[in-house]
């Protein structure tokens, strides 16, 4: 096996296993059994679980925030009257996640984000700092150049929440279909990017 896929194979493994079983539930052993490796395969590419679970929250984030670098760049390079709305700068952030999130590691990750992100233990502390925080002040940063006249301070609450928001929705669990009792679906995905960023631009609106 190469040495690219089989690396591919033990990460994709241990993100589902994390997602059901949790951190201190997934062992390295049993990650090996299901990917169907050694266990000193995953020693070969990572030293330890705590490694290995890094590796799963760089290797997803990265995938999310390079485009949300690159089109939160553009949408201020493109935007009319010389600053771009609050709906250009929120499409920017929504988007690449719940694009992203529509491949097979959708839920896994999710699950595994949605945790490191309302846990305040050490490692998620580390790891939201170092793979989340950066783009957050990005865009901090951004919605004070297009609201100057609301107080700081609201700006970052109205960015906290509209993180959570984004992690919920990324999931699929079927709960809007079964609360709708079938008259809604969540799988369209243009529909619901656009809810989001209309009703998470209307908070931040209201904080004027």
């Amino acid at each position: 096996m190469r040495t690219s896929n089989s690396k591919n194979l033990i990460l994709d493994t241990a993100e589902k296993l994390f997602a059901q079983k949790g951190y201190d539930g997934a062992s390295m052993r049993a990650i090996a059994e299901k990917a169907g490796v050694a266990q000193g395969l995953i020693h070969y590419h990572c030293k330890t679980k705590e490694q290995l679970f890094e590796m799963i929250i760089s290797r997803r984030s990265s995938e999310i925030n390079r485009d949300r670098y690159h089109l939160l760049k553009k949408a201020f390079e493109d935007a009319k009257e010389g600053l771009p709305t609050i709906e250009d700068v929120l499409f920017t952030f929504i988007r690449p996640a719940l694009e992203k999130g529509q491949n097979n590691w959708r839920r896994y990750y999710t699950s595994i984000l949605g945790f490191i992100s309302h846990s305040d233990d050490k490692r998620s502390r580390y790891l939201i700092d170092k793979y989340y925080n950066p783009i957050a002040k990005e865009y901090i940063k951004a919605l004070k150049k297009i609201m100057p006249d609301v107080d700081g301070a609201e700006i970052y609450w109205g960015y906290f929440y509209a993180t959570g928001v984004a992690v919920y929705s990324m999931a699929r669990t079927g709960r809007i279909k079964e609360l709708s009792d079938g008259k809604l679906d969540e799988e369209n995905m243009e529909e619901k990017i656009e809810r989001i960023v209309k009703f998470v631009a209307g908070g931040l609106r209201s904080l004027k």
